[in-house]
């Protein structure tokens, strides 16, 4: 099947047109009556023809169809014309003609070589007006007509000589040119209307053009599904017929743009921008875009998973939390509670005793652990600046205000959870506004007046006695009950018992193997001097002594000497009476230490566990003593055959 269909009113035509396309294949010929003309033009736009081509009354009648492809018309030359005059001339000596307005017009050019022996009648393309154009002819003394079938007919009919004007080659050539042109520029914007098709239809956005007089003049498929109308219903429709709510009309009357705007499509609130069309300065239609909400929420979530590849992620999950001390785990097992439930944290506890740590497993452990993880301290950054930080700002908010603005912390963490490390020093001002978006759950950028919803896991760190603030006036006191919904102590690095060793040896580790170096074991005084020493830094002050220890030593077994280095301490090993702890020989060499295992129940299956309560108190230090020489200074072993744990075995040898 070719792409052009040329309907032909009679068989010479079609000969003539078969002669034009050669062995061309994009062209097919078919040759019906005026009154089957239509049926077969509309068969042909259903089966995928680009162009139809036809000619005179034939032409007319397509046209005043529904047919929606171009038709062309085989239109009649001055020289078609000029050569059945002539032939027309052997027939009688007076020549008339009935057509057309501008076949009329063509005739003319020639008026000088025919003079007035020819008789013109211009009229409309209706068969009426064709007879009563012929009727005129008579009456001016015409004896032959030339002119289409339709006109040739009507003369035969009232008698008259007749001769019908023909297409020439060349006129069916060039019209044949002008059809495969236009069939080209038709596919041409039949392939962009595809690519904006689908640009409008599987874009989340939706899409609704208005001319001036508020009709529709695109509805996309979105805006389809959420208002009910199909596209074709909705056309040239006013807007506040089909989606009442939409507001989209205000724009040609006030020109201004509107961003953000909140309206109902439906039973579905959408957001939507706003822009006017303007042409030589005339308000010439508006253009809607809009989305739903739902659709923006996600959005906005894989935006903030990408921006959570960039380091807004929490790394920590309680797994990972080394420890077995019953402190320690008491303080996971609440923090597990907490992390099930959307309620504000207070977490407080020493510097370095990993409250953060303890935020990022609480947030992995949640149903937010697929969104944002921020944290930001309170304490490192001026009032000034923390203030864009949390809040963000517009363009021109300030001096020095990145172009575009930016996007405050609790905007970021949307959806997620947004940790404040020392809330404890932040200002009063801060501490007044900071209330309110915690109150409200909205934020307002710096520099702006309008209000952006969040939906934020707030998480508060401080090392600082907050309700002693508060009474001296230094925190607020609404904002503490605020805060203070849900509460975490973390407990010091000195009351978590044998911890110190688990961690010691873990950062130890992961020293000595970044630094190419062999795995280091603790002898038995090392570990002493570790365990007795009150690490007011905890685990940050342990993490930095474990990588000084590490760049010091070279694996292998790491003596007290060592140890009292990296701590830069000079004794800590010494009793109260000033007499050591340990048995002589214990105290002249460092015995290797082979790991601390996790703490042991006194009801463990050691074989006939002896009971320091059954045994005098003058025999307990020599008892104590004794085990520990059997066990070549195992503490672990030795507490084992004691009945004890390894915390009351050294508070005994310190006693």
């Amino acid at each position: 099947m070719g792409e052009i269909l040329v309907i032909s009113p009679y068989p010479e035509l079609a000969e003539i047109v078969l002669k034009v396309i050669g062995n061309a294949d994009d062209v097919d010929v078919r040759v019906t009556r005026m009154d089957q003309a239509v049926e077969l033009a509309l068969q042909a736009e259903a089966q995928g023809y680009q162009v139809i081509v036809s000619r005179g009354l034939t032409t007319s009648k397509i046209l005043k169809s529904d047919v929606n492809i171009p038709v062309i018309d085989i239109r009649i030359s001055g020289y078609d014309i000029l050569r059945a005059y002539t032939e027309a001339k052997r027939l009688g000596d007076k020549v008339g003609i009935v057509d057309v307005e501008d076949v009329i017009l063509g005739v003319c050019g020639f008026e000088k070589i025919v003079g007035d022996n020819l008789v013109k009648y211009t009229c409309k393309n209706d068969l009426d007006d064709i007879a009563k154009g012929i009727n005129y002819l008579k009456s001016q003394g015409v004896n032959v007509v030339i002119g289409k079938i339709a006109m040739a007919k009507e003369a035969r009919k009232q008698g008259m000589e007749a001769l019908f004007i023909t297409s020439s080659f060349e006129t069916v050539r060039d019209v044949i040119m002008d059809a495969r042109r236009v069939k080209e520029v038709r596919k041409q914007e039949e392939r962009k209307a595809q690519q904006l098709k689908a640009l409008l239809n599987f874009t989340y956005d939706g899409i609704i053009a208005l001319d001036r007089h508020s009709k529709i003049t695109l509805f996309s498929k979105v805006a389809e599904d959420l208002s009910g109308w199909t596209a074709r219903k909705a056309m040239n429709k006013k807007i506040t017929e089909v989606i009442p709510n939409a507001g989209c009309q205000h724009l040609l009357v006030s020109g201004r743009p509107e961003l953000g705007a909140v309206f109902k499509i439906g039973h579905t609130k959408v957001v939507g921008n706003r822009v006017p069309i303007v042409v030589d300065n005339q308000i010439e239609g508006v253009v809607t875009t809009f989305q739903k909400l739902d659709i923006l929420q996600k959005i906005e979530s894989k935006v903030r998973r990408t921006l959570s590849e960039k380091g807004l992620t929490a790394r920590s999950r309680f797994d990972s939390i080394i420890g077995d001390s019953a402190a320690l785990k008491n303080t996971v097992t609440l923090a597990k509670e907490y992390a099930a439930i959307d309620s504000t944290i207070l977490i407080h506890g020493k510097t370095g005793t990993g409250k953060e740590i303890f935020a990022q497993a609480i947030h992995n452990e949640s149903r937010r652990k697929h969104e944002p993880f921020i944290a930001i301290n309170c304490a490192a950054l001026p009032e000034n600046l923390l203030e864009s930080e949390l809040f963000g700002y517009v363009e021109g908010a300030f001096t020095g205000a990145r172009q575009g603005g930016k996007a405050g912390v609790f905007e970021i963490a949307h959806g997620g959870t947004l940790m404040l490390d020392e809330v404890g020093e932040m200002t009063p001002r801060l501490q007044s506004r900071f209330l309110r978006v915690i109150e409200q759950r909205e934020v307002m950028r710096l520099g702006d007046s309008r209000v952006i919803p969040i939906n934020v896991r707030l998480i508060a760190a401080t090392h600082r006695y907050l309700r002693g603030m508060v009474s001296t006036g230094e925190f607020r006191e609404d904002l503490f009950y605020r805060l203070n919904v849900l509460t975490l102590p973390i407990p010091q690095l000195q009351d978590r018992d044998d911890d110190v060793i688990l961690i010691a040896e873990h950062f130890l580790k992961k020293f000595y193997k970044d630094q190419n170096k062999p795995d280091g074991i603790f002898s038995t005084r090392s570990i002493k001097i570790l365990l007795q020493y009150d690490w007011p830094g905890n685990i940050r002050q342990l993490r930095n002594v474990m990588e000084r220890l590490s760049v010091m030593t070279a694996g292998g077994v790491i003596r007290s000497s060592e140890v009292k280095k990296a701590l830069q301490i000079q004794d800590v090993i010494s009793s109260e009476n000033g007499e050591t702890t340990l048995s002589p020989d214990q105290l002249s060499r460092d015995i290797p230490y082979s790991g601390m295992p996790k703490l042991m129940d006194t009801r463990s299956s050691c074989s006939r566990p002896l009971q320091l309560s059954r045994q005098k108190s003058r025999h307990e230090r020599q008892l104590i003593l004794d085990v520990l020489e059997e066990c070549n200074g195992n503490k672990t072993e030795a507490s084992k055959k004691l009945g004890i744990s390894r915390t009351t075995l050294w508070r005994k040898l310190r006693k």
